[in-house]
């Protein structure tokens, strides 16, 4: 069996998730992968994952493998096929053949995430970027915003910022954390070896309410320091949240 790796990008919206429910297979972004593959080869073919995606979260480079059953289609004849088989909301950026030993989950060094705020006094409302960004209703303090996230940079126990209570390893290393203003956005981009559950989105959300003046500066350093949840904000919503590069 020959094993490949494949670049995706998709928008998130209509799915559960990346890993598929027990009864609601084509409701994922894995499950729709594995429909196509079972359906050319005649047998379930397990698609591997880099990160598990949450409900409505987007990709714009999610890194999968699956061993394909037989030599029937190459490279570009499987990129073909899949590109055939795609909803509109899912496509292919690239695949290629990959020694049996790469791993798309297991070998991660650092996975990037993305999050969008359109601005409360942006010269516009959001069009193309309208289910792509969360829109905001207030004005943010975005120096206060960046003091607050410099406390995330480093290796920590991040149980706070995770929705898994069970979580075995919650020590993760987050390498950065930028936020950009434009006339009309505030951009979170954060590279990290791994998040937890939901771990990216209570972070921006926590950043938000900072931003907001409804938690103090300092309430990263308090939750890192004390592992208590009463210092972390709200969850924010998954539309606006995009996986951007995982590396190797």
């Amino acid at each position: 069996m020959q094993n490949y790796k494949m670049k995706i990008a998709y928008d998130g919206r209509n799915y559960m998730g990346f890993s598929p429910k027990k009864d609601k297979p084509e409701k994922s972004i894995q499950g729709k992968l594995e429909m196509i593959l079972e359906k050319l080869y005649g047998q379930h073919v397990e698609v591997i994952g880099a990160v598990n995606t949450d409900a409505g979260v987007h990709a714009k480079a999610q890194i999968v493998n699956f061993n394909a059953m037989d030599d029937r289609l190459d490279s570009a004849g499987l990129f073909e096929y899949f590109e055939k088989y795609l909803p509109d909301d899912i496509i292919v950026l690239s695949i290629e053949p990959v020694d049996e030993r790469f791993h798309s989950k297991y070998l991660v060094e650092s996975i990037t995430y993305e999050y969008r705020l359109w601005k409360l006094d942006a010269p516009n409302r959001p069009l193309f970027e309208r289910k792509q960004v969360n829109v905001m209703a207030q004005k943010l303090n975005v120096p206060k915003m960046k003091q607050a996230a410099e406390e995330l940079i480093g290796v920590a126990d991040f149980s706070p910022f995770t929705t898994n209570k069970k979580v075995k390893n919650p020590i993760k290393e987050i390498k950065s954390v930028d936020i950009t203003e434009t006339d009309h956005e505030i951009i979170f981009t954060m590279t990290a070896n791994g998040f937890l559950l939901n771990m990216e989105r209570l972070i921006v959300g926590t950043i938000i309410q900072v931003g907001l003046n409804q938690l103090p500066v300092n309430t990263i350093s308090n939750a890192l320091t004390t592992k208590h949840e009463k210092y972390i904000g709200h969850k924010a919503m998954s539309d606006a949240l995009c996986l951007i590069s995982v590396n190797y």
